[in-house]
């Protein structure tokens, strides 16, 4: 009886032992998670919360460590972020192309820390799918079916924009929200499937505004005229860049009032509105490019931007 009371007692307490063993093991676990994983990580927001295909977007990015320098990826193109000191938050401007199919997107983020620590950092966003009309349109027939010195015209001028296109100045030349280029009302939205003369097809890339010709038509934001020109489809035409890849268009204007690599201001007049290029009645046509991309100008305009 008394070596199988001691044998029973044994047992018990080598189990103690393990369980202790275990217990102090599961807290070291525990403790090593919560001081190192919540530590580094990046908390991010996007405005609008529902991005969809078509949609510019503002990502705002804060740390629990100062940050001296953040940087993002976003569908193959870079997102610069800038610092704003008023919240202590940084952010980024980006955008999703109007053919993207909805789903989860991968926003990477790379950051060095003020004690230059590096930060890598991954961020699901779901993209949704926005449904867009279709219209069907009329315009002369040298627009559907140009001769042969129009296409050489056409091919400069093709050359021309994908080189201004391309153009990604990394500083930040716009501030604050974006303004309406003239007061009036949307006549034609963005991400219109269109054809013309039941023959060519196209996606409206931009908003079409109610305007008579000679309206004067403001800079949406501040940045550099990098294009200022009579264009066989866009008639007159001005494209500004606001830095980062971003780009504003405005087209079919009956008198330009900026030359190229002015530095403008927002709201400066840039132009009149007119009929010019291919439009089926005077209007001013506007666009949004952010590297390489149409988005929405609309949703643009009511973003609240820093």
């Amino acid at each position: 009886m008394a070596m199988n009371f001691i044998g029973k007692h044994k047992v018990t307490a080598a189990l103690l032992l393990i369980a202790l063993s275990l217990a102090v093991r599961s807290e070291r676990v525990l403790a090593f998670q919560s001081n190192s994983a919540p530590r580094n990580k990046l908390i991010v927001t996007s405005e609008p919360e529902v991005i969809v295909n078509g949609s510019p977007c503002l990502f705002r990015v804060k740390s629990r460590k100062p940050l001296r320098s953040l940087s993002g990826e976003w569908q193959g193109r870079d997102v610069f972020f800038d610092f704003d000191a008023r919240d202590g938050a940084w952010y980024g401007f980006a955008g999703v192309g109007i053919d993207v199919a909805a789903g989860r997107q991968r926003l990477r983020l790379e950051a060095t820390t003020t004690t230059g620590a590096q930060i890598s950092y991954i961020y699901p966003i779901r993209v949704g799918r926005a449904k867009y009309p279709i219209a069907h349109l009329g315009v002369p027939h040298q627009f559907t079916e140009p001769d042969d010195e129009t296409l050489a015209r056409i091919k400069e001028e093709q050359a021309l924009k994908k080189d201004a296109f391309a153009r990604v100045t990394p500083s930040r030349l716009w501030s604050g929200r974006f303004a309406a280029p003239i007061d009036s009302v949307i006549t034609n939205e963005f991400g219109i499937r269109r054809t013309f003369n039941r023959k060519v097809q196209s996606v409206h890339q931009g908003l079409d505004l109610r305007a008579d010709t000679g309206t004067p038509v403001g800079a949406m934001n501040s940045g550099v005229v990098i294009v200022a020109r009579e264009m066989f489809f866009e008639g007159g035409f001005v494209v500004i860049d606001h830095g980062q890849g971003l780009l504003t268009l405005y087209m079919h204007l009956s008198e330009i009032k900026a030359h190229e690599g002015d530095s403008v201001a927002k709201r400066q007049i840039i132009g009149l509105s007119g009929g010019t290029g291919r439009a089926t009645a005077p209007h001013l046509h506007t666009g949004v490019r952010w590297q390489g991309i149409y988005i929405d100008p609309a949703t643009l305009l009511r973003m609240q931007l820093p």
